[in-house]
């Protein structure tokens, strides 16, 4: 669980990021609304921040993970740090409105599912749904943040998204492991 505090600090270096790189529209931060800094990165304890404010949280270390990825790459493999920042904020938007709070206390307490998917929802990947939030809502992406958005995602067993991946998307998707390791490790506040 993450205090108040700690939600409302992380929901402001979220959005000042998104100001500063130019990457998020009033369009999009309106579509987003309260349910961007309240949604938690998964559904149940079992995997990662499964708390309000989880998805924020888990996207601020994927960007932190990403950047020092980057930079110590050689630099012909490089990618622009506004770029990087973009897909790496803008990933998993999707989940936004995907969890609704679980009111079943039985599998709360015994199974950990603290949220359930909302049904309300027509089925897609968190990439898939994260490009169609953002470019609904006036956010454009080159080809490479496309590819990354849409291939973090992916089963390994993907070989288009293994092989033929560009830098960004495999920063990315090893950013974004390292992150949920880092997120199923540590005590929050």
């Amino acid at each position: 669980m993450l205090s108040t505090d700690k939600i409302t600090k992380n929901a402001g270096k979220y959005f000042k990021t998104a100001e500063t790189y130019g990457f998020m529209s009033e369009e999009l931060m309106e579509f987003l609304g309260v349910e961007i800094v309240k949604a938690p990165a998964s559904d149940q304890t079992s995997k990662y921040n499964a708390f309000e404010g989880g998805l924020i949280d888990h996207l601020l270390k994927v960007a932190k993970y990403a950047i020092n990825i980057n930079n110590s790459l050689p630099e012909n493999i490089q990618v622009k740090k506004e770029s990087l920042l973009k897909v790496c904020l803008l990933h998993q938007i999707g989940k936004a409105k995907l969890y609704i709070d679980n009111d079943s206390q039985w599998h709360k307490d015994n199974l950990g599912q603290m949220y359930k998917f909302n049904e309300n929802l027509i089925a897609m990947k968190i990439g898939e749904r994260s490009v169609y939030y953002a470019t609904q809502h006036g956010i454009s992406f080159t080809e490479t943040e496309y590819q990354a958005i849409m291939n973090f995602d992916k089963d390994l067993t993907d070989k288009q998204a293994m092989w033929f991946s560009e830098p960004m998307s495999i920063i990315l998707r090893t950013a974004n492991d390292l992150a949920m390791l880092d997120d199923k490790n540590t005590k929050t506040d």
